[in-house]
């Protein structure tokens, strides 16, 4: 199957900035931070890893506001798009020192001088992002590094949806599949024993990687939500997201991410479900003293 070029996204349409935009799961990341603020003190220096497009600074700053906090934000990316997206889109109030860092989470220790807080910060988080990283030591290191700027008794924010208690939801492995398979349909893919998607990992293993780093967990919860066909649309528009669906996958030739997408997108109406369920895991930990 061919497509005019007219009809694909244009590069720069292609970031997580679409679905951070959706309300369910806009909803779903406001509850972890609502419950974070709980043990938050005031004011707070708060380091936001994979900050993407600003939505955890932005609910940060939303929840602020509300409590008549004041604090410092510092968002960390890798992603030039990323973060000027973030830049244009988040208020930045007179109540909060906000700044963003273009730098990657897994190597937290190159950063220095005014970029981090000298002498740690309160708190931290890794929303939504711990599964890009597709190997286990990769996301010890994640952990470790935010356990390294993290002052004793600062919080640990940390969730995902690719956990095998996500799937475990009724219709959600089923309704996935079905999604894949019309993508690789669109596409006339075929799948491929080297490749790999992105990694569903069990909700103990997160807590024992983040307790190994030095955290001692005070909040744990699986929140459900649905997502709508719009949802999913949202996703695909993300390009790790698509590239994590395509990662077990031979094409018949070669398929541009843009293209990878716009299929991706067309398949969501072939799908028989009004959307799919998924499961948020969400952690919140303490920094332990060290010895």
């Amino acid at each position: 199957m061919t497509v005019d070029a007219k009809d694909l996204p244009s590069p720069e349409d292609l970031h997580f900035g679409h679905f951070a935009a959706v309300p369910e799961y806009r909803q779903v990341n406001r509850e972890l931070v609502q419950e974070l603020f709980r043990h938050m003190p005031n004011p707070f220096v708060h380091v936001d890893l994979a900050t993407g497009t600003g939505l955890v600074p932005q609910l940060l700053i939303e929840e602020a506001e509300k409590r008549g906090f004041r604090g410092t934000i510092i968002g960390i990316d890798r992603s030039p798009k990323a973060l000027e997206i973030a830049e244009a889109t988040t208020p930045r109030p007179s109540n909060i020192d906000l700044r963003f860092v273009e730098a990657d989470a897994r190597y937290l220790e190159r950063l220095q001088g005014d970029e981090l807080p000298a002498d740690g910060a309160d708190s931290l988080s890794i929303h939504d992002a711990i599964h890009e990283i597709t190997d286990q030591e990769g996301q010890r290191q994640v952990y470790s590094g935010m356990a390294a700027i993290a002052r004793e008794g600062a919080l640990l924010s940390s969730n995902s949806t690719f956990t095998t208690v996500s799937m475990a939801v009724a219709n959600s492995m089923r309704g996935h599949g079905e999604w894949k398979l019309h993508f690789m349909r669109l596409t006339g893919a075929r799948r491929n024993d080297k490749g790999g998607s992105l990694p569903y990992r069990r909700p103990e293993d997160y807590r024992k990687m983040i307790e190994e780093a030095g955290f001692k967990v005070v909040h744990e919860l699986e929140r459900a939500i649905h997502l709508t066909r719009e949802a999913l649309k949202a996703i695909a528009r993300y390009p790790a997201f698509v590239e994590g669906v395509a990662g077990d996958l031979d094409f018949p030739r070669k398929f541009s991410l843009a293209e990878q997408s716009h299929y991706l997108s067309l398949a969501v109406d072939k799908v028989r479900y009004d959307g799919l369920p998924r499961i948020w895991h969400e952690i919140i930990g303490r920094r332990r003293a060290t010895p």
